[in-house]
């Protein structure tokens, strides 16, 4: 980042992924995060290389001391995808990267019902999950409303409480964020096993989003795999 560029100075806050804004930096279908972003890499090569100013160390501890419990005010940044005409999200935080769809390489004689097989994430062979399966999601072919003319099939990579999943998803919607008071409790129709998988849904943009327990996922197909 060039020290004169106004425009992409601090862009993280103002339209990233820390942002509370609603126009959304255009950047981010590509890069899914900031800190995949070369404009932020650079911006903290800076901060490294910079003399520490002198008050810094008094800064820091008083910045310490007032550190408290994230509010219930405090929104999350999360990001939103669709399994069929279903939606759900994972926090922002999560997320990896997001590769476009790729063949999934079936494995033999394995019984775990969530892994779809292994597939190519740069250059390394990964297990591959299924989220259809996980939670439920009806398989047939579905088309809500000729989504599929303007969407594109892609894999999700994510880190799940230091276990790293990849997951095939059929339309990744973008960044969102929600209110922990938003949350509604998930609807009474679905399984049990379902159910103690999300935290609540909200409405986004018309749909009803169901928000994954990080913890709780991992778990599951953590304990599968073993």
């Amino acid at each position: 980042m060039k020290q004169g560029d106004e425009k992409a100075r601090d862009c993280w806050n103002r339209v990233g992924v820390w942002a509370h804004a609603v126009t959304r930096c255009e950047r981010l279908q590509e890069v899914v995060h900031c800190r995949n972003c070369e404009i932020f890499v650079a911006a903290g090569k800076q901060i490294f290389e910079r003399a520490l100013p002198p008050d810094y160390r008094q800064e820091n501890l008083v910045s310490l001391a007032s550190t408290g419990t994230i509010s219930p005010q405090d929104s999350v940044s999360i990001i939103v995808f669709r399994l069929g005409d279903e939606h759900f999200c994972l926090p922002a935080n999560v997320f990896e990267t997001v590769k476009e769809s790729r063949p999934v390489h079936r494995l033999p004689h394995v019984k775990n019902p969530f892994v779809k097989g292994v597939v190519n994430i740069a250059g390394k062979v990964c297990l591959c999950h299924s989220l259809r399966t996980v939670l439920a999601v009806n398989s047939r072919d579905h088309d809500p409303a000729g989504k599929s003319r303007h969407s594109y099939k892609r894999l999700i990579v994510v880190n799940l409480d230091a276990g790293r999943y990849v997951f095939p998803v059929d339309e990744v919607k973008g960044m969102a964020r929600y209110r922990p008071e938003q949350l509604k409790s998930p609807p009474a129709t679905i399984g049990d096993e379902v159910r103690r998988l999300i935290q609540g849904t909200f409405q986004h943009q018309g749909e009803r989003v169901a928000v994954l327990n990080v913890a709780r996922l991992h778990h599951l197909l953590h304990a599968g795999n073993l």
